[in-house]
Protein backbone atom coordinates (compact mmCIF):
# COMPACT_ATOMS: atom_id res chain seq x y z
CA UNK A 1 0.00 0.00 0.00
CA UNK A 2 1.18 3.59 -1.02
CA UNK A 3 1.83 6.11 1.27
CA UNK A 4 -0.42 8.61 -0.23
CA UNK A 5 -3.24 5.89 0.26
CA UNK A 6 -2.25 5.36 4.14
CA UNK A 7 -1.59 8.97 4.53
CA UNK A 8 -5.62 9.43 3.05
CA UNK A 9 -7.05 6.38 5.11
CA UNK A 10 -5.84 8.38 7.54
CA UNK A 11 -7.03 11.05 7.45
CA UNK A 12 -10.23 9.99 6.63
CA UNK A 13 -10.68 7.95 9.82
CA UNK A 14 -9.51 11.00 11.82
CA UNK A 15 -12.16 13.25 10.49
CA UNK A 16 -15.03 10.53 10.81
CA UNK A 17 -13.88 10.16 14.60
CA UNK A 18 -13.79 14.33 15.06
CA UNK A 19 -17.25 14.28 13.45
CA UNK A 20 -18.60 11.53 15.45
CA UNK A 21 -17.00 13.58 18.48
CA UNK A 22 -18.52 16.41 17.56
CA UNK A 23 -22.33 15.03 17.82
CA UNK A 24 -21.72 12.88 20.94
CA UNK A 25 -20.10 15.81 22.65
CA UNK A 26 -22.92 18.05 20.96
CA UNK A 27 -25.57 16.22 22.25
CA UNK A 28 -24.02 15.82 25.89
CA UNK A 29 -26.33 13.90 28.70
CA UNK A 30 -25.75 15.88 31.99
CA UNK A 31 -25.06 19.34 32.92
CA UNK A 32 -21.14 20.02 34.21
CA UNK A 33 -19.20 23.51 34.50
CA UNK A 34 -16.62 21.69 34.49
CA UNK A 35 -14.43 21.16 31.69
CA UNK A 36 -11.39 19.33 30.77
CA UNK A 37 -10.49 15.81 31.42
CA UNK A 38 -13.70 14.33 34.06
CA UNK A 39 -15.97 11.71 34.47
CA UNK A 40 -18.13 13.51 31.49
CA UNK A 41 -15.66 13.62 29.40
CA UNK A 42 -14.48 9.97 29.44
CA UNK A 43 -17.86 8.56 29.07
CA UNK A 44 -18.29 10.76 26.42
CA UNK A 45 -15.00 9.90 24.54
CA UNK A 46 -15.89 6.38 25.28
CA UNK A 47 -18.99 6.67 23.60
CA UNK A 48 -17.72 8.40 20.71
CA UNK A 49 -15.16 5.48 20.36
CA UNK A 50 -17.88 3.15 20.53
CA UNK A 51 -19.75 4.87 17.37
CA UNK A 52 -16.97 5.33 15.15
CA UNK A 53 -16.09 1.82 15.92
CA UNK A 54 -19.25 0.53 14.45
CA UNK A 55 -19.09 3.19 11.93
CA UNK A 56 -15.85 0.86 10.86
CA UNK A 57 -17.20 -2.38 11.33
CA UNK A 58 -20.13 -1.70 9.26
CA UNK A 59 -18.42 -0.01 6.43
CA UNK A 60 -15.07 -2.59 6.41
CA UNK A 61 -17.44 -6.00 7.22
CA UNK A 62 -21.04 -5.71 7.20
CA UNK A 63 -21.39 -3.96 3.86
CA UNK A 64 -18.64 -5.53 1.86
CA UNK A 65 -18.72 -9.13 3.78
CA UNK A 66 -22.93 -9.31 3.56
CA UNK A 67 -24.42 -6.26 1.52
CA UNK A 68 -22.21 -6.80 -1.52
CA UNK A 69 -22.32 -10.63 -1.36
CA UNK A 70 -25.94 -10.40 -1.43
CA UNK A 71 -26.12 -11.58 1.66
CA UNK A 72 -29.13 -9.27 3.13
CA UNK A 73 -30.61 -11.21 6.00
CA UNK A 74 -27.34 -11.50 7.85
CA UNK A 75 -26.20 -8.09 6.78
CA UNK A 76 -30.17 -7.08 8.51
CA UNK A 77 -29.29 -9.08 11.46
CA UNK A 78 -25.66 -7.78 12.25
CA UNK A 79 -26.78 -4.26 11.57
CA UNK A 80 -29.66 -4.65 14.38
CA UNK A 81 -26.97 -6.27 16.54
CA UNK A 82 -24.98 -3.02 15.84
CA UNK A 83 -27.47 -0.44 16.42
CA UNK A 84 -28.70 -2.49 19.85
CA UNK A 85 -25.53 -2.30 21.32
CA UNK A 86 -24.81 1.38 20.55
CA UNK A 87 -28.01 2.04 22.05
CA UNK A 88 -27.36 -0.17 24.95
CA UNK A 89 -24.09 2.08 25.70
CA UNK A 90 -26.00 5.07 25.49
CA UNK A 91 -28.78 4.39 27.83
CA UNK A 92 -25.90 2.37 30.15
CA UNK A 93 -24.02 5.86 29.64
CA UNK A 94 -27.32 8.04 31.15
CA UNK A 95 -27.66 5.77 33.85
CA UNK A 96 -24.47 5.78 35.00
CA UNK A 97 -23.69 9.77 34.79
CA UNK A 98 -27.26 10.25 36.53
CA UNK A 99 -25.35 9.40 40.03
CA UNK A 100 -22.81 11.94 39.60
CA UNK A 101 -24.54 14.63 37.80
CA UNK A 102 -28.11 16.65 37.04
CA UNK A 103 -29.48 15.10 34.36
CA UNK A 104 -31.05 17.89 31.64
CA UNK A 105 -34.44 18.46 31.75
CA UNK A 106 -34.62 17.58 27.78
CA UNK A 107 -33.28 14.43 28.83
CA UNK A 108 -35.34 13.84 31.77
CA UNK A 109 -38.37 13.89 29.94
CA UNK A 110 -36.93 11.14 27.25
CA UNK A 111 -36.11 8.90 30.07
CA UNK A 112 -39.66 9.40 31.22
CA UNK A 113 -40.67 7.25 28.37
CA UNK A 114 -37.68 4.84 27.25
CA UNK A 115 -39.30 3.54 24.45
CA UNK A 116 -39.34 6.77 22.90
CA UNK A 117 -35.73 7.53 23.18
CA UNK A 118 -34.59 4.03 21.89
CA UNK A 119 -37.11 4.27 18.81
CA UNK A 120 -35.73 7.73 17.92
CA UNK A 121 -32.17 6.73 18.08
CA UNK A 122 -32.60 3.26 16.75
CA UNK A 123 -34.25 5.53 13.71
CA UNK A 124 -31.38 7.45 13.66
CA UNK A 125 -28.99 5.01 13.69
CA UNK A 126 -30.89 2.96 10.96
CA UNK A 127 -31.37 5.63 8.68
CA UNK A 128 -27.79 6.86 9.23
CA UNK A 129 -26.52 3.42 8.13
CA UNK A 130 -28.76 2.52 4.96
CA UNK A 131 -27.93 6.36 3.74
CA UNK A 132 -24.08 5.06 4.13
CA UNK A 133 -25.07 1.87 2.37
CA UNK A 134 -27.09 3.01 -0.39
CA UNK A 135 -24.26 5.69 -0.98
CA UNK A 136 -21.45 2.81 -1.21
CA UNK A 137 -23.81 0.75 -2.91
CA UNK A 138 -24.42 3.21 -5.75
CA UNK A 139 -20.79 4.44 -5.83
CA UNK A 140 -20.02 0.73 -6.37
CA UNK A 141 -22.87 -0.08 -8.80
CA UNK A 142 -21.40 2.84 -11.39
CA UNK A 143 -17.73 1.78 -11.13
CA UNK A 144 -19.10 -1.60 -11.84
CA UNK A 145 -20.82 -0.50 -14.81
CA UNK A 146 -18.45 1.90 -16.27
CA UNK A 147 -15.56 -1.23 -15.81
CA UNK A 148 -18.27 -3.42 -17.36
CA UNK A 149 -18.64 -0.96 -19.99
CA UNK A 150 -15.08 -0.75 -20.77
CA UNK A 151 -14.91 -4.49 -21.06
CA UNK A 152 -17.61 -4.78 -23.29
CA UNK A 153 -15.79 -2.35 -25.79
CA UNK A 154 -12.94 -3.91 -25.24
CA UNK A 155 -14.40 -7.76 -25.84
CA UNK A 156 -16.22 -5.87 -29.35
CA UNK A 157 -12.70 -4.51 -30.10
CA UNK A 158 -10.93 -7.30 -29.95
CA UNK A 159 -13.75 -9.15 -31.83
CA UNK A 160 -13.84 -6.85 -34.64
CA UNK A 161 -10.28 -7.19 -34.79
CA UNK A 162 -10.55 -10.93 -34.92
CA UNK A 163 -13.29 -10.44 -37.76
CA UNK A 164 -11.63 -8.25 -40.15
CA UNK A 165 -11.10 -10.43 -42.98
CA UNK A 166 -7.36 -10.34 -43.93
CA UNK A 167 -5.91 -11.58 -47.78
CA UNK A 168 -6.22 -15.28 -47.83
CA UNK A 169 -3.25 -17.19 -48.08
CA UNK A 170 -4.19 -18.55 -51.53
CA UNK A 171 -4.15 -14.84 -53.07
CA UNK A 172 -0.39 -14.48 -51.54
CA UNK A 173 1.03 -17.89 -52.94
CA UNK A 174 -0.60 -17.33 -56.72
CA UNK A 175 1.06 -13.72 -56.19
CA UNK A 176 4.20 -15.05 -54.96
CA UNK A 177 4.06 -18.25 -57.37
CA UNK A 178 3.64 -15.71 -60.35
CA UNK A 179 6.43 -13.42 -59.13
CA UNK A 180 8.70 -16.30 -59.22
CA UNK A 181 7.47 -17.41 -62.58
CA UNK A 182 8.01 -13.88 -63.90
CA UNK A 183 11.47 -13.01 -62.82
CA UNK A 184 13.11 -14.99 -65.09
CA UNK A 185 10.67 -13.70 -67.81
CA UNK A 186 9.20 -10.43 -67.62
CA UNK A 187 11.07 -8.43 -64.91
CA UNK A 188 9.13 -5.34 -65.34
CA UNK A 189 5.74 -6.81 -64.92
CA UNK A 190 7.23 -8.59 -61.87
CA UNK A 191 8.32 -5.43 -60.01
CA UNK A 192 4.49 -4.50 -61.07
CA UNK A 193 2.98 -7.28 -59.13
CA UNK A 194 5.33 -6.83 -56.04
CA UNK A 195 4.43 -3.06 -56.15
CA UNK A 196 0.71 -3.58 -56.09
CA UNK A 197 1.35 -6.48 -53.42
CA UNK A 198 3.04 -4.14 -51.08
CA UNK A 199 0.42 -1.17 -51.46
CA UNK A 200 -2.56 -3.76 -50.35
CA UNK A 201 -0.09 -4.79 -47.39
CA UNK A 202 0.82 -1.52 -46.65
CA UNK A 203 -3.18 -0.86 -46.66
CA UNK A 204 -3.94 -3.80 -44.61
CA UNK A 205 -1.31 -3.76 -42.21
CA UNK A 206 -2.00 0.22 -41.29
CA UNK A 207 -5.44 2.03 -42.57
CA UNK A 208 -7.00 -1.27 -40.94
CA UNK A 209 -6.38 -0.84 -37.75
CA UNK A 210 -8.58 2.60 -38.15
CA UNK A 211 -12.55 2.26 -37.22
CA UNK A 212 -13.66 3.96 -40.12
CA UNK A 213 -11.69 4.74 -43.55
CA UNK A 214 -13.12 6.54 -46.90
CA UNK A 215 -14.79 4.31 -48.99
CA UNK A 216 -12.92 5.60 -51.59
CA UNK A 217 -9.52 3.93 -50.47
CA UNK A 218 -11.25 1.00 -49.58
CA UNK A 219 -12.77 0.86 -53.46
CA UNK A 220 -9.02 1.17 -54.34
CA UNK A 221 -7.60 -1.69 -52.37
CA UNK A 222 -10.15 -4.17 -53.92
CA UNK A 223 -9.25 -2.55 -57.21
CA UNK A 224 -6.03 -3.34 -56.57
CA UNK A 225 -6.80 -6.71 -55.33
CA UNK A 226 -8.84 -7.58 -58.27
CA UNK A 227 -5.95 -6.07 -60.80
CA UNK A 228 -3.46 -8.83 -59.45
CA UNK A 229 -6.00 -11.07 -60.07
CA UNK A 230 -5.75 -10.29 -63.51
CA UNK A 231 -2.12 -10.20 -63.67
CA UNK A 232 -2.08 -13.46 -62.66
CA UNK A 233 -5.49 -15.12 -64.72
CA UNK A 234 -5.67 -13.26 -67.83
CA UNK A 235 -8.80 -14.20 -68.29
CA UNK A 236 -10.60 -12.56 -65.54
CA UNK A 237 -12.28 -9.84 -65.87
CA UNK A 238 -13.78 -7.03 -63.63
CA UNK A 239 -15.71 -3.81 -63.81
CA UNK A 240 -16.48 -1.40 -60.94
CA UNK A 241 -19.17 0.98 -61.18
CA UNK A 242 -19.51 4.07 -58.26
CA UNK A 243 -22.45 6.27 -58.23
CA UNK A 244 -23.58 9.12 -56.20
CA UNK A 245 -20.19 10.49 -54.76
CA UNK A 246 -20.01 7.10 -52.26
CA UNK A 247 -16.15 7.81 -52.41
CA UNK A 248 -16.21 10.11 -49.21
CA UNK A 249 -18.35 7.95 -47.33
CA UNK A 250 -16.57 6.27 -43.83
CA UNK A 251 -17.05 2.59 -43.56
CA UNK A 252 -15.33 -0.09 -41.47
CA UNK A 253 -11.84 -0.87 -43.52
CA UNK A 254 -11.90 -4.13 -45.31
CA UNK A 255 -15.67 -4.55 -44.85
CA UNK A 256 -16.45 -6.12 -48.63
CA UNK A 257 -13.46 -8.01 -48.92
CA UNK A 258 -14.87 -11.42 -47.80
CA UNK A 259 -17.67 -10.35 -50.43
CA UNK A 260 -14.59 -9.96 -52.96
CA UNK A 261 -12.40 -13.04 -52.12
CA UNK A 262 -15.72 -15.43 -51.90
CA UNK A 263 -16.55 -14.48 -55.21
CA UNK A 264 -13.04 -14.22 -56.97
CA UNK A 265 -12.35 -17.65 -55.59
CA UNK A 266 -15.51 -18.96 -56.95
CA UNK A 267 -15.12 -18.05 -60.18
CA UNK A 268 -11.17 -18.36 -60.79
CA UNK A 269 -10.53 -21.03 -58.97
CA UNK A 270 -13.80 -22.86 -60.13
CA UNK A 271 -14.49 -26.05 -61.65
CA UNK A 272 -12.21 -25.18 -65.16
CA UNK A 273 -10.01 -22.41 -63.40
CA UNK A 274 -11.41 -19.53 -65.88
CA UNK A 275 -12.16 -16.27 -65.09
CA UNK A 276 -15.75 -14.95 -65.55
CA UNK A 277 -16.69 -11.35 -65.46
CA UNK A 278 -17.42 -9.74 -62.07
CA UNK A 279 -19.49 -6.51 -62.25
CA UNK A 280 -18.99 -4.08 -58.59
CA UNK A 281 -21.56 -1.50 -58.11
CA UNK A 282 -22.09 1.39 -55.17
CA UNK A 283 -24.78 3.71 -54.95
CA UNK A 284 -26.00 5.51 -52.19
CA UNK A 285 -29.61 5.83 -51.77
CA UNK A 286 -30.97 8.40 -49.29
CA UNK A 287 -29.21 6.66 -45.88
CA UNK A 288 -28.38 3.56 -47.57
CA UNK A 289 -25.16 2.29 -49.17
CA UNK A 290 -25.86 -0.16 -51.38
CA UNK A 291 -23.16 -3.05 -52.38
CA UNK A 292 -24.17 -5.67 -55.26
CA UNK A 293 -21.36 -7.69 -57.10
CA UNK A 294 -22.67 -9.76 -59.95
CA UNK A 295 -21.15 -12.64 -61.26
CA UNK A 296 -21.05 -15.89 -62.84
CA UNK A 297 -21.00 -19.19 -60.93
CA UNK A 298 -21.11 -22.64 -62.02
CA UNK A 299 -22.30 -24.29 -58.91
CA UNK A 300 -25.36 -22.62 -57.00
CA UNK A 301 -24.43 -22.41 -53.49
CA UNK A 302 -26.70 -20.94 -50.87
CA UNK A 303 -25.12 -17.74 -49.31
CA UNK A 304 -26.56 -18.18 -46.08
CA UNK A 305 -24.41 -21.67 -45.57
CA UNK A 306 -21.23 -20.34 -47.27
CA UNK A 307 -18.26 -20.50 -44.74
CA UNK A 308 -17.01 -17.58 -45.79
CA UNK A 309 -19.64 -15.31 -44.84
CA UNK A 310 -19.89 -16.70 -41.08
CA UNK A 311 -17.21 -13.70 -40.54
CA UNK A 312 -19.18 -11.00 -42.42
CA UNK A 313 -22.41 -11.72 -40.66
CA UNK A 314 -20.91 -11.19 -37.31
CA UNK A 315 -18.70 -8.15 -38.06
CA UNK A 316 -21.77 -6.78 -39.31
CA UNK A 317 -24.34 -7.96 -36.46
CA UNK A 318 -21.46 -6.15 -34.20
CA UNK A 319 -21.36 -2.63 -36.29
CA UNK A 320 -24.77 -2.69 -37.68
CA UNK A 321 -27.00 -4.36 -35.40
CA UNK A 322 -30.46 -4.56 -37.20
CA UNK A 323 -29.29 -1.98 -39.62
CA UNK A 324 -28.19 -4.41 -42.47
CA UNK A 325 -29.15 -6.74 -45.03
CA UNK A 326 -26.83 -9.41 -46.99
CA UNK A 327 -29.14 -11.28 -49.41
CA UNK A 328 -28.30 -13.32 -52.87
CA UNK A 329 -29.86 -14.23 -55.96
CA UNK A 330 -30.05 -16.13 -59.08
CA UNK A 331 -31.71 -15.87 -62.55
CA UNK A 332 -31.88 -18.15 -65.47
CA UNK A 333 -28.50 -17.34 -66.81
CA UNK A 334 -26.69 -18.57 -64.12
CA UNK A 335 -25.34 -15.20 -62.75
CA UNK A 336 -25.33 -14.91 -58.99
CA UNK A 337 -26.31 -11.51 -57.34
CA UNK A 338 -24.64 -10.32 -54.14
CA UNK A 339 -25.76 -7.65 -52.13
CA UNK A 340 -25.08 -5.91 -49.32
CA UNK A 341 -27.41 -3.14 -47.92
CA UNK A 342 -26.23 -1.16 -44.56
CA UNK A 343 -28.26 1.65 -43.10
CA UNK A 344 -25.97 4.62 -42.09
Amino acid sequence: MSVKILLYTLLKQIGIFLVVSFLVFRGTFVESDSLGLNLSTGVSLLLSVILWGIINLHTYWLIPGYLFQRRYKKYIIYLSCLVGFMLTAMVGAICFLGQYYVIPEQMQRLNSDLPFFLLINALALILYFLAFSFTIFLHRWVAYQQRLNELENISIQTDLNHLKDQLQPEFFSRILNKVRTLLGEDGEKASLLIFKLSRLLRYQLYESERQQVLLGDDIDFMTDYMKLEKLCNPEFNFEVNILNEVRYIQVPPLLFMPVMEYVIQTTVCGENGKGENIRIDFQMEENQLRFICTYCLRKKESLQVAPAFDKLRQRLDLLYPGGYQLKSGYNDEALCTIGLMLEL
